[in-house]
């Protein structure tokens, strides 16, 4: 009976644990839902709960040698957090980031999409110029990176010339190509950058 009992615990444990993997698919959904959450709530100002939104909001302008005026709008979207501590105001967790900003006339922008654990489950980002092996690419490019617990699931890269063309997938594989890896390096360090920015905005700025 004990070991029946075991088994079944056991085996109930190994369920949860599958449960809680990040797949391609379960991460498409959470995505999903979570743009039809920004597209309903972005920009309301109602007070009354429903169509409020919680997010917090950085706007930062500057002026840069040679491009100019730069304008980065980012947007950090939380949710609370499990606390076994009987409070009225519980501590929140990222779950989505966007962020758009300029260097001279080109615009970019990137989405951040994070677990509970405050791991990165998916890195969108779309970039009108970017720099490989470190010579200039006059192309846009569109990468999607998929995570579970910090392990890549899936990269795909898709790049166009002119604005009317249309995008050519360049990689869709579960390893990164040698031509991609610093870029790859730096979307996950932005990762890390934008949830130590929403923690830091938190401690200053969450009324508890």
């Amino acid at each position: 009976m004990k070991k029946n009992l075991f088994a079944f615990l056991l085996l109930a444990a190994c369920w949860q644990a599958a449960v809680a993997q990040n797949t391609v698919e379960s991460i498409r959904e959470r995505y999903q839902a979570m743009k039809e959450y920004v597209a309903s709530h972005q920009g309301t100002n109602q007070y009354d709960g429903a169509d409020f939104g919680e997010f917090y909001h950085l706007e930062s302008r500057q002026w840069l040698p040679a491009t100019g005026g730069h304008i980065e709008n980012t947007y950090l979207y939380y949710d609370e957090a499990e606390s076994d501590d009987d409070v009225i105001y519980k501590p929140h967790y990222v779950k989505f980031v966007t962020t758009k900003f300029n260097y001279a006339a080109r615009e970019f922008y990137e989405e951040y999409l994070y677990d509970k654990d405050g791991n990165v489950a998916f890195i969108y980002a779309y970039d009108p110029m970017t720099e490989f092996d470190g010579s200039l690419h006059d192309k846009q490019f569109e990468f999607r990176f998929y995570f579970n617990k910090g392990k890549l699931l899936k990269a795909i890269i898709k790049s166009k010339g002119a604005d009317d063309a249309a995008y050519k997938e360049v990689l869709n594989d579960k390893a990164i190509k040698p031509i991609y890896a610093d870029v790859f390096k730096q979307y996950q360090a932005k990762a890390r950058q934008m949830r130590e920015l929403f923690i830091n905005i938190e401690k200053e700025a969450y009324v508890y």
